[in-house]
């Protein structure tokens, strides 16, 4: 699974699988909890606005007919980006 969120505050997200939560990031850390990849990269403005994201590519095993979802708490403009691919 791939994703990244673009807002101008560190969002707080959750991984859901099955609605139970997998992956969820943490409004304190610049880490994803649960020894995940991912990271908020900024540091500071940039001229043409956000330009930088909370970003996570992991690799999951999801049991059979799993129901992947994110939740999201942050500021209301944002952009975001979710991928899932079977390999």
């Amino acid at each position: 699974i791939n994703f990244c969120f673009f807002a101008r505050k560190k969002p707080v997200l959750q991984l859901l699988v099955n609605g139970e939560a997998v992956i969820e990031s943490n409004n304190v850390s610049s880490y994803i909890a649960h020894r995940a990849s991912g990271s908020w990269v900024g540091v500071g403005r940039h001229s043409t606005g956000c330009v930088t994201g909370l970003s996570l590519v992991e690799f999951l095993s999801l049991p059979p007919k799993a129901r992947v979802s994110v939740t999201y708490q942050g500021d209301d403009n944002v952009q975001g980006f979710l991928g899932l691919r079977k390999i």
